[in-house]
Protein backbone atom coordinates (compact mmCIF):
# COMPACT_ATOMS: atom_id res chain seq x y z
CA UNK A 1 0.00 0.00 0.00
CA UNK A 2 2.97 2.70 0.58
CA UNK A 3 4.84 1.44 -2.37
CA UNK A 4 1.73 2.17 -4.17
CA UNK A 5 0.78 5.80 -2.74
CA UNK A 6 4.87 6.85 -3.58
CA UNK A 7 4.17 5.68 -6.82
CA UNK A 8 1.01 7.69 -7.15
CA UNK A 9 3.14 10.87 -5.46
CA UNK A 10 5.29 10.15 -7.94
CA UNK A 11 3.18 10.19 -10.65
CA UNK A 12 1.52 13.24 -9.75
CA UNK A 13 4.14 15.14 -7.81
CA UNK A 14 7.36 13.74 -10.16
CA UNK A 15 10.14 12.02 -8.41
CA UNK A 16 12.68 14.44 -9.16
CA UNK A 17 13.61 16.64 -5.92
CA UNK A 18 13.67 20.07 -7.93
CA UNK A 19 10.73 19.80 -9.82
CA UNK A 20 8.67 18.17 -6.90
CA UNK A 21 9.95 21.30 -5.19
CA UNK A 22 8.37 23.38 -7.91
CA UNK A 23 5.33 21.36 -7.85
CA UNK A 24 5.26 21.80 -4.01
CA UNK A 25 4.77 26.03 -4.21
CA UNK A 26 2.19 25.79 -7.26
CA UNK A 27 0.04 23.68 -5.03
CA UNK A 28 0.13 26.14 -2.48
CA UNK A 29 -1.13 28.60 -5.07
CA UNK A 30 -3.69 26.18 -5.82
CA UNK A 31 -4.95 26.10 -2.48
CA UNK A 32 -5.34 29.71 -2.84
CA UNK A 33 -7.13 29.78 -6.14
CA UNK A 34 -9.44 27.00 -4.71
CA UNK A 35 -10.18 28.35 -1.57
CA UNK A 36 -11.14 31.97 -3.33
CA UNK A 37 -13.29 29.54 -5.78
CA UNK A 38 -15.44 28.33 -3.14
CA UNK A 39 -15.40 31.40 -1.41
CA UNK A 40 -17.17 33.02 -4.81
CA UNK A 41 -19.62 29.73 -5.26
CA UNK A 42 -20.73 30.75 -1.83
CA UNK A 43 -20.89 34.58 -2.66
CA UNK A 44 -23.38 33.09 -5.80
CA UNK A 45 -25.15 31.20 -3.43
CA UNK A 46 -25.44 33.88 -0.81
CA UNK A 47 -26.92 36.03 -3.78
CA UNK A 48 -23.96 39.03 -3.74
CA UNK A 49 -21.75 36.99 -6.61
CA UNK A 50 -22.69 36.80 -10.14
CA UNK A 51 -22.95 33.52 -11.44
CA UNK A 52 -21.51 34.60 -15.02
CA UNK A 53 -18.67 36.36 -13.20
CA UNK A 54 -17.49 33.57 -11.43
CA UNK A 55 -17.72 31.07 -14.26
CA UNK A 56 -15.43 33.26 -16.09
CA UNK A 57 -13.05 33.62 -13.39
CA UNK A 58 -12.93 29.77 -12.44
CA UNK A 59 -12.20 29.35 -15.85
CA UNK A 60 -9.61 31.87 -16.57
CA UNK A 61 -8.12 30.26 -13.12
CA UNK A 62 -8.54 26.64 -14.02
CA UNK A 63 -6.69 27.52 -17.34
CA UNK A 64 -3.67 28.84 -16.01
CA UNK A 65 -3.51 26.42 -13.19
CA UNK A 66 -3.36 23.64 -15.88
CA UNK A 67 -1.21 25.23 -17.85
CA UNK A 68 1.86 25.91 -14.73
CA UNK A 69 1.09 22.14 -13.50
CA UNK A 70 2.10 20.85 -17.23
CA UNK A 71 5.05 23.10 -18.32
CA UNK A 72 6.57 22.27 -14.68
CA UNK A 73 5.77 18.66 -14.50
CA UNK A 74 7.20 17.91 -17.83
CA UNK A 75 9.71 19.55 -16.98
CA UNK A 76 9.77 22.06 -19.90
CA UNK A 77 10.19 25.11 -17.74
CA UNK A 78 13.71 24.11 -17.07
CA UNK A 79 15.34 25.71 -19.87
CA UNK A 80 14.44 29.37 -18.22
CA UNK A 81 16.56 31.24 -16.19
CA UNK A 82 13.79 30.63 -13.60
CA UNK A 83 12.38 27.04 -13.73
CA UNK A 84 9.62 27.28 -11.39
CA UNK A 85 8.25 30.51 -14.02
CA UNK A 86 7.74 32.42 -10.70
CA UNK A 87 6.79 36.27 -12.25
CA UNK A 88 4.28 34.54 -15.25
CA UNK A 89 2.61 32.55 -11.62
CA UNK A 90 2.49 35.69 -9.53
CA UNK A 91 1.90 37.61 -12.16
CA UNK A 92 -1.55 35.44 -12.97
CA UNK A 93 -2.23 36.09 -8.96
CA UNK A 94 -2.26 39.88 -9.15
CA UNK A 95 -4.67 39.46 -12.34
CA UNK A 96 -7.08 37.06 -10.57
CA UNK A 97 -6.93 39.42 -7.28
CA UNK A 98 -8.07 42.73 -9.23
CA UNK A 99 -10.34 40.80 -11.13
CA UNK A 100 -11.82 39.68 -8.52
CA UNK A 101 -11.61 43.18 -6.89
CA UNK A 102 -13.44 44.74 -9.66
CA UNK A 103 -16.30 41.68 -9.68
CA UNK A 104 -17.49 40.75 -6.13
CA UNK A 105 -19.01 44.19 -5.38
CA UNK A 106 -19.30 44.58 -1.71
CA UNK A 107 -16.72 42.21 -0.57
CA UNK A 108 -13.99 43.63 -2.65
CA UNK A 109 -11.78 44.35 0.25
CA UNK A 110 -11.56 41.25 0.95
CA UNK A 111 -9.53 40.78 -2.52
CA UNK A 112 -6.26 42.91 -1.30
CA UNK A 113 -5.66 40.29 0.71
CA UNK A 114 -4.41 38.20 -1.78
CA UNK A 115 -2.72 40.44 -3.48
CA UNK A 116 -0.28 41.00 -0.86
CA UNK A 117 0.37 37.05 -0.46
CA UNK A 118 1.37 37.49 -4.35
CA UNK A 119 4.11 39.95 -3.05
CA UNK A 120 5.50 37.89 -0.05
CA UNK A 121 5.71 35.09 -1.87
CA UNK A 122 8.02 36.81 -4.25
CA UNK A 123 10.66 37.10 -1.39
CA UNK A 124 12.17 33.76 -2.13
CA UNK A 125 12.98 34.06 -5.27
CA UNK A 126 12.94 37.12 -6.84
CA UNK A 127 15.32 39.75 -7.26
CA UNK A 128 14.25 43.85 -6.40
CA UNK A 129 13.59 44.53 -9.58
CA UNK A 130 10.97 41.53 -10.42
CA UNK A 131 9.63 43.18 -6.74
CA UNK A 132 9.14 46.01 -7.99
CA UNK A 133 7.30 44.72 -11.00
CA UNK A 134 5.24 43.08 -9.77
CA UNK A 135 4.35 45.91 -7.01
CA UNK A 136 3.72 48.55 -9.71
CA UNK A 137 1.81 45.55 -11.59
CA UNK A 138 -0.56 44.84 -8.52
CA UNK A 139 -0.92 49.04 -7.78
CA UNK A 140 -1.71 49.61 -11.77
CA UNK A 141 -4.50 46.74 -11.58
CA UNK A 142 -6.21 48.01 -9.03
CA UNK A 143 -6.01 51.42 -10.03
CA UNK A 144 -7.59 50.04 -13.22
CA UNK A 145 -10.36 47.97 -11.61
CA UNK A 146 -11.12 51.05 -9.47
CA UNK A 147 -11.48 53.45 -12.14
CA UNK A 148 -13.68 50.65 -14.81
CA UNK A 149 -15.86 50.69 -12.00
CA UNK A 150 -16.31 54.13 -11.38
CA UNK A 151 -16.35 55.11 -15.75
CA UNK A 152 -18.42 51.65 -16.73
CA UNK A 153 -20.70 50.44 -13.96
CA UNK A 154 -22.82 49.03 -16.27
CA UNK A 155 -20.06 46.22 -16.62
CA UNK A 156 -20.33 45.45 -13.11
CA UNK A 157 -22.58 43.03 -12.32
CA UNK A 158 -25.04 43.60 -9.82
CA UNK A 159 -25.03 42.27 -6.61
CA UNK A 160 -27.64 41.74 -3.68
CA UNK A 161 -27.94 43.32 -0.21
CA UNK A 162 -25.51 42.11 2.22
CA UNK A 163 -26.10 42.02 6.38
CA UNK A 164 -22.92 42.87 8.38
CA UNK A 165 -23.31 40.06 10.02
CA UNK A 166 -22.28 38.66 6.36
CA UNK A 167 -19.91 40.78 5.88
CA UNK A 168 -17.90 40.07 8.81
CA UNK A 169 -18.24 35.68 8.30
CA UNK A 170 -17.30 36.07 4.42
CA UNK A 171 -14.14 38.14 5.81
CA UNK A 172 -13.17 35.70 8.06
CA UNK A 173 -13.54 33.03 5.31
CA UNK A 174 -11.12 34.94 3.32
CA UNK A 175 -8.78 34.88 6.14
CA UNK A 176 -9.25 31.12 6.11
CA UNK A 177 -7.94 31.36 2.75
CA UNK A 178 -5.02 33.47 2.94
CA UNK A 179 -3.43 32.88 6.85
CA UNK A 180 -2.02 29.39 5.60
CA UNK A 181 -0.23 30.60 3.11
CA UNK A 182 1.05 33.68 4.90
CA UNK A 183 1.75 30.87 7.24
CA UNK A 184 3.23 28.34 5.77
CA UNK A 185 5.68 31.52 4.19
CA UNK A 186 6.89 32.62 7.47
CA UNK A 187 7.36 28.98 8.53
CA UNK A 188 9.76 28.61 5.75
CA UNK A 189 11.47 32.29 6.19
CA UNK A 190 12.20 31.24 9.55
CA UNK A 191 14.09 28.22 8.63
CA UNK A 192 16.01 29.75 5.98
CA UNK A 193 17.07 32.23 8.65
CA UNK A 194 18.21 29.37 10.70
CA UNK A 195 19.35 28.09 7.97
CA UNK A 196 21.36 31.02 7.15
CA UNK A 197 22.38 31.39 10.86
CA UNK A 198 24.09 27.88 11.20
CA UNK A 199 25.81 28.69 7.83
CA UNK A 200 27.10 31.69 8.77
CA UNK A 201 28.34 29.62 11.94
CA UNK A 202 29.90 27.65 9.73
CA UNK A 203 31.71 29.84 7.62
CA UNK A 204 33.15 31.92 10.82
CA UNK A 205 34.09 28.75 12.21
CA UNK A 206 36.03 27.54 8.60
CA UNK A 207 37.35 31.32 7.94
CA UNK A 208 38.49 30.85 11.79
CA UNK A 209 40.43 27.47 10.80
CA UNK A 210 42.00 29.11 7.50
CA UNK A 211 43.45 31.96 9.04
CA UNK A 212 45.03 29.60 11.80
CA UNK A 213 46.17 27.52 9.22
CA UNK A 214 47.58 30.60 7.57
CA UNK A 215 49.93 31.37 10.26
CA UNK A 216 50.31 28.29 12.04
CA UNK A 217 51.88 24.76 10.89
CA UNK A 218 49.46 21.89 10.62
CA UNK A 219 51.85 19.65 12.34
CA UNK A 220 52.70 20.68 15.10
CA UNK A 221 50.98 24.06 16.04
CA UNK A 222 53.51 26.34 16.20
CA UNK A 223 53.98 29.10 13.40
CA UNK A 224 54.69 28.21 10.04
CA UNK A 225 57.22 28.96 8.10
CA UNK A 226 55.47 32.02 6.16
CA UNK A 227 54.12 33.46 9.80
CA UNK A 228 57.79 33.35 10.81
CA UNK A 229 59.10 35.40 7.80
CA UNK A 230 56.67 37.60 8.00
CA UNK A 231 58.03 38.13 11.81
CA UNK A 232 61.73 38.06 10.71
CA UNK A 233 61.31 40.97 8.47
CA UNK A 234 59.35 43.13 10.29
CA UNK A 235 61.96 42.01 13.44
CA UNK A 236 65.20 43.36 10.99
CA UNK A 237 63.00 46.47 10.09
CA UNK A 238 62.96 47.93 13.75
CA UNK A 239 66.33 46.13 14.38
CA UNK A 240 67.90 48.43 11.83
CA UNK A 241 66.30 51.20 13.32
CA UNK A 242 68.10 50.59 16.63
CA UNK A 243 64.73 49.72 18.77
CA UNK A 244 65.30 46.37 19.17
CA UNK A 245 68.23 43.83 18.15
CA UNK A 246 67.43 40.40 18.09
CA UNK A 247 69.26 36.95 16.76
CA UNK A 248 67.85 33.79 15.16
CA UNK A 249 68.45 30.49 15.57
CA UNK A 250 67.52 27.92 12.81
CA UNK A 251 67.62 24.37 14.39
CA UNK A 252 67.77 20.82 12.82
CA UNK A 253 67.09 17.52 14.71
CA UNK A 254 69.77 15.37 14.52
CA UNK A 255 69.65 11.77 12.70
CA UNK A 256 65.98 12.72 11.84
CA UNK A 257 65.86 9.65 9.54
CA UNK A 258 67.08 7.17 11.54
CA UNK A 259 64.34 8.62 14.13
CA UNK A 260 61.51 8.35 11.47
CA UNK A 261 62.89 4.43 10.58
CA UNK A 262 62.71 3.57 14.16
CA UNK A 263 59.25 4.81 15.18
CA UNK A 264 57.52 5.28 11.38
CA UNK A 265 56.34 8.23 10.01
CA UNK A 266 53.51 8.60 12.57
CA UNK A 267 55.98 8.28 15.22
CA UNK A 268 58.01 10.62 13.73
CA UNK A 269 55.27 13.30 13.75
CA UNK A 270 54.39 12.64 17.18
CA UNK A 271 58.61 13.65 17.90
CA UNK A 272 58.14 16.95 16.22
CA UNK A 273 55.11 17.63 18.23
CA UNK A 274 56.13 16.74 21.14
CA UNK A 275 59.80 18.59 20.72
CA UNK A 276 57.55 22.00 19.51
CA UNK A 277 55.70 21.72 22.60
CA UNK A 278 58.39 21.38 24.90
CA UNK A 279 60.74 23.93 23.15
CA UNK A 280 57.81 26.39 23.27
CA UNK A 281 57.10 26.08 27.09
CA UNK A 282 60.92 27.46 27.29
CA UNK A 283 60.23 30.91 25.37
CA UNK A 284 60.46 33.49 27.07
CA UNK A 285 57.63 36.19 26.23
CA UNK A 286 59.55 38.34 23.59
CA UNK A 287 60.76 35.01 22.18
CA UNK A 288 58.80 33.26 18.93
CA UNK A 289 59.82 29.90 17.79
CA UNK A 290 58.36 28.05 14.04
CA UNK A 291 58.69 25.37 12.39
CA UNK A 292 60.96 26.06 9.26
CA UNK A 293 59.73 22.62 7.01
CA UNK A 294 60.89 19.01 7.61
CA UNK A 295 62.47 18.79 10.94
CA UNK A 296 64.09 22.06 11.31
CA UNK A 297 62.74 24.58 12.98
CA UNK A 298 63.97 28.64 13.66
CA UNK A 299 63.59 30.56 16.67
CA UNK A 300 63.49 34.68 16.87
CA UNK A 301 64.96 35.83 20.59
CA UNK A 302 65.22 39.76 21.45
CA UNK A 303 69.39 39.99 22.93
CA UNK A 304 72.16 39.20 21.77
CA UNK A 305 73.89 35.77 20.98
CA UNK A 306 75.01 34.88 24.82
CA UNK A 307 70.84 35.29 25.56
CA UNK A 308 69.91 32.79 22.81
CA UNK A 309 72.32 30.53 23.10
CA UNK A 310 70.91 30.16 26.97
CA UNK A 311 67.90 29.51 25.40
CA UNK A 312 68.92 26.51 23.33
CA UNK A 313 70.14 25.08 26.38
CA UNK A 314 66.83 25.18 28.15
CA UNK A 315 65.51 23.86 24.52
CA UNK A 316 68.10 20.87 24.72
CA UNK A 317 67.36 19.78 27.94
CA UNK A 318 63.93 20.18 27.84
CA UNK A 319 63.85 18.32 24.50
CA UNK A 320 66.16 15.25 25.45
CA UNK A 321 63.55 12.49 26.21
CA UNK A 322 60.83 13.32 23.84
CA UNK A 323 62.27 10.24 21.79
CA UNK A 324 61.84 6.61 22.64
CA UNK A 325 63.77 5.08 26.03
CA UNK A 326 66.28 3.92 23.54
CA UNK A 327 67.01 6.91 21.69
CA UNK A 328 68.24 10.60 23.05
CA UNK A 329 66.33 13.77 20.85
CA UNK A 330 69.53 16.20 20.46
CA UNK A 331 69.31 19.09 17.75
CA UNK A 332 72.21 21.34 15.96
CA UNK A 333 71.81 25.38 15.99
CA UNK A 334 72.85 27.97 14.05
CA UNK A 335 72.47 31.26 15.76
CA UNK A 336 73.09 34.88 13.80
CA UNK A 337 73.03 38.16 15.22
CA UNK A 338 71.00 40.99 13.04
CA UNK A 339 73.18 43.34 11.66
CA UNK A 340 72.10 46.65 11.16
CA UNK A 341 70.32 47.54 7.78
CA UNK A 342 70.87 43.07 7.12
CA UNK A 343 67.77 41.63 5.25
CA UNK A 344 65.82 38.99 6.81
CA UNK A 345 67.20 36.65 4.05
CA UNK A 346 70.66 37.24 4.22
CA UNK A 347 70.37 36.92 7.90
CA UNK A 348 68.76 33.61 7.44
CA UNK A 349 71.34 32.76 5.02
CA UNK A 350 74.19 33.68 7.83
CA UNK A 351 72.32 31.41 10.12
CA UNK A 352 71.81 28.35 7.87
CA UNK A 353 76.09 28.42 7.24
CA UNK A 354 76.35 28.39 10.96
CA UNK A 355 74.07 25.16 11.36
CA UNK A 356 76.24 23.26 8.43
CA UNK A 357 79.06 24.22 10.86
CA UNK A 358 77.47 22.69 13.81
CA UNK A 359 76.62 19.57 12.17
CA UNK A 360 80.53 19.24 10.53
CA UNK A 361 81.83 20.13 14.13
CA UNK A 362 79.70 16.61 15.50
CA UNK A 363 76.07 17.98 15.97
CA UNK A 364 74.23 18.47 19.24
CA UNK A 365 75.94 21.61 19.67
CA UNK A 366 75.30 25.59 18.49
CA UNK A 367 77.94 27.47 15.52
CA UNK A 368 77.30 31.22 16.01
CA UNK A 369 77.41 32.95 12.95
CA UNK A 370 80.43 35.61 12.59
CA UNK A 371 79.41 39.15 13.31
CA UNK A 372 82.35 40.61 10.58
CA UNK A 373 83.00 39.23 7.21
CA UNK A 374 82.21 35.52 6.11
CA UNK A 375 86.35 34.73 6.32
CA UNK A 376 85.99 35.30 9.87
CA UNK A 377 85.58 31.27 12.14
CA UNK A 378 82.25 30.41 13.55
CA UNK A 379 82.25 29.54 17.35
CA UNK A 380 80.94 26.14 18.11
CA UNK A 381 79.31 24.91 21.15
CA UNK A 382 79.40 21.75 22.36
CA UNK A 383 76.50 20.62 24.45
CA UNK A 384 77.30 19.79 28.06
CA UNK A 385 76.25 16.07 28.56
Amino acid sequence: MQSLLSRMVDLVGSAHPRRRERLMQWLIAGYIYMGAAIWLIAGVLQGWMSKTATLLWLGFVFAGLLAGYVALRSGWTERFQDPSLTIWQLSIGVLCANWGYLLIGPMRTAALLPMVVTIVFGAFALQWRQIAFLTVLNLFALVAAVMLRAWFPQWIPQHGAMTPLMVDINNVLMLLVVLPPLGFIVARLSSVRRKLHRQREALMQALSQVERLAVSDELTGIANRRSMRTLLERSAALSSREFAPFCVALIDIDHFKAINDELGHAGGDEVLREFARRATAMLRTTDAIGRWGGEEFVVLACGNVDGICRLLERMRRAVANCGTDSRCITFSAGVAQHRRDETADDLLERADRALYQAKRAGRNRNAVAPEGDASQRYATAESPQ
